[in-house]
């Protein structure tokens, strides 16, 4: 059952009516609450401020999910204030966006009935954090003592962090879902297992990196190291909505639900979720549409799980400084999607195989990016049963096309 709360956009003196994290939501586990209270340790430290907060949001209240171990941090774990302040957290929630107020007690929005500013937390930078489907589960913010007008560079590791935590929350959610789903064939549990693990390991492995050198870091060597820590939970989490969309499709035997479908927004929302794998791989992607606006009749999530395992494959076996080219061409009453990549490639053997499971197929990319082998078996089902035809042309060294006709 959904449940809300109305919280108080200060600067415009409206009111927000949000939904909250609902009963049926999982609870947040105890190694996944250590991981999160060292990223909030390791970015209060890194910022240099006495306090670094995780908020939940409760129906009538806002409370301190988490905070930093940081000296002079004057909240405690399990506080909660009522939501009649119009708080700068509430400001974040009903906004969406990064708040910013360097000295509250210079500033005419945010200098009278602000109950931090009696906590000498004058200065504050917030963004929100939210479950998948769109639920707020609150906010993670830092507070100063003094007037702080945070940098470009601080703002991007607060949202790297809020990116972690959110990831998690997609984790916790896919897994919950998984576990409604017991009697789901476990033909693949064991591979997913493995890449799941290692990436965790990995991740496990880079928290204890930076508590171990915090105070030798560079912003920017933290903000390296948050990046793969970032990507290797993305992999995990990537994986698992693989394998969930299969034991859905699986148990369910779900049918397309064919409705009007836009390629060029469903193309442009799988871009915005690679863009820091995009970034981090310095890679140009090349887009030619012979519209702005391409219809097709598909059922949308399934035709977008198809595309999304091309593109990550696009992706992931491109080379540092490489190129993805996107294109969209009409043929009589067809549309037809190209996604081309100049990549390692692959050899004609396996192009042929590529849509049947096969181990062979978990090739690790350019820069050890995990694969399960299940992302094109799951494609290739999902596109049939859209009545779309998927077929892929490759060589080993000049890159792979992969051309959907719907």
């Amino acid at each position: 059952m959904n449940k809300f709360s109305t919280v108080t956009i200060r600067e415009t003196k409206k009111s927000k009516r949000v939904r909250i994290s609902s009963d049926s939501k999982p609870k947040i586990l105890d190694p996944i609450i250590g991981k999160w209270q060292t990223l909030l340790n390791t970015l209060a430290k890194a910022i240099g401020v006495p306090s670094g907060l995780i908020m939940r949001l409760n129906e009538e209240t806002i409370e301190v999910f988490l905070k930093s171990n940081t000296e002079s941090n004057p909240y405690k774990v399990s506080e909660k204030t009522k939501l009649i302040y119009g708080l700068y957290c509430e400001t974040v929630i009903g906004t969406q966006n990064t708040l910013i107020v360097p000295d509250a007690t210079k500033s005419k929005v945010w200098n009278i009935d602000n109950p931090d500013i009696d906590l000498n937390m004058i200065s504050y930078m917030g963004v929100p954090l939210n479950w998948p489907d769109g639920e707020c589960f609150g906010t993670i913010c830092v507070l100063d003592n003094k007037e702080n007008h945070y940098s470009k560079e601080f703002e991007e590791l607060l949202i790297q962090i809020k990116q972690h935590i959110e990831v998690d929350l997609q984790l916790l959610q896919t897994n919950q879902e998984l576990e409604k789903l017991n009697d789901t064939k476990t033909k693949f549990l064991s591979l997913i297992s493995h890449d799941v693990r290692g990436n965790i390991g990995s991740a496990n492995q880079l928290l204890k990196l930076i508590i171990e050198n915090i105070d030798s870091y560079s912003k920017s060597d933290l903000k390296d190291t948050l990046n793969s820590l970032s990507q290797s939970l993305s992999e995990s989490h990537f994986t698992l909505e693989n394998m969930l969309s299969w034991s859905k499709a699986e148990i369910l035997q779900i049918e397309p639900e064919i409705l009007p479908v836009d390629l060029v927004e469903v193309i442009d929302e799988l871009l915005q979720f690679f863009n820091q794998t995009i970034e981090i791989k310095k890679l140009r992607v090349k887009k030619d549409y012979y519209s702005n606006k391409v219809i097709v009749s598909a059922d949308r999530k399934m035709f977008k799980v198809g595309l999304n395992n091309i593109l990550s494959n696009a992706i992931k076996y491109s080379q540092v400084g490489g190129l993805i080219t996107i294109r969209l061409i009409k043929k009589k009453h067809k549309t037809v999607v190209e996604i081309i990549d100049n990549g390692i490639g692959m050899d004609k053997n396996t192009a042929n195989k590529l849509f049947n499971y096969n181990k062979s197929h978990s090739k690790s990319g350019t820069h050890g990016e995990s694969s399960s082998g299940i992302g094109l078996m799951l494609t290739k089902e999902f596109l049939d049963k859209n009545n779309a035809v998927v077929t892929v042309d490759s060589k080993i060294g000049e890159g792979t096309k992969f051309r959907i006709t719907i």
